[in-house]
């Protein structure tokens, strides 16, 4: 499976599997929603490896993945070696700040893809207006990157318009935005 392909059944899954109830924050839709996700397809395919952020994990693949993680049967989501040794290529540096992403993967041929994630709510009456901010840049930071990018937003509730000149925009740069409305 190519990145491009892996990329097709993420984006798709993301827009239409059912979302947990009762995300607890930004974190929580990530490990309850986005990682298991990412990491289904990963599992099913055997051929795109899927580096996850650790959050508290301290179990490591085997065998010992140093540079170059097991291929699937000792593997890992979320080893914190992996999640380490990913950052040189997987990371962005610019302008003097560092930006990893919530997930990236890579297929054999070395293409990448980064998955940002954000959950973005109406706090004290007013609209997301930073974090939306943030999730763009980060999404434009990892295209200056990636083969592709997905960005995926959960929101609570009715503070955006689906604007198609801005969606374009970001197709047009390997980036899909996949909005989906979380309870």
């Amino acid at each position: 499976m190519t990145i491009d392909e892996f990329a097709v059944e993420l984006i798709g899954a993301l827009g239409r599997e059912p979302i947990p109830p009762a995300i607890d924050g930004e974190q929580d839709f990530k490990k309850r929603f986005v990682i298991p996700e990412a990491a289904r397809i990963d599992h099913a395919q055997r051929t795109v490896l899927l580096y996850a952020p650790p959050f508290l994990n301290k179990e490591c693949c085997t065998p010992p993945c140093a540079k170059d993680p097991p291929a699937h049967s000792g593997r890992v989501t979320g080893c914190p070696e992996c999640w380490a040794n990913m950052k040189p290529w997987g990371s962005v540096v610019a302008f003097g700040t560092h930006h990893t992403f919530d997930l990236v993967a890579k297929d054999p041929s070395q293409q990448t893809l980064a998955v940002e994630a954000k959950l973005a709510e109406v706090s004290k009456g007013r609209k997301p207006n930073a974090q939306i901010q943030q999730f763009l840049g980060q999404c434009s930071l990892a295209a200056t990157k990636h083969h592709v990018v997905i960005g995926i937003c959960g929101d609570r509730g009715q503070w955006y318009e689906d604007t198609g000149q801005v969606r374009k925009w970001f197709e047009s740069r390997d980036v899909r935005l996949v909005f989906r409305r979380v309870a």
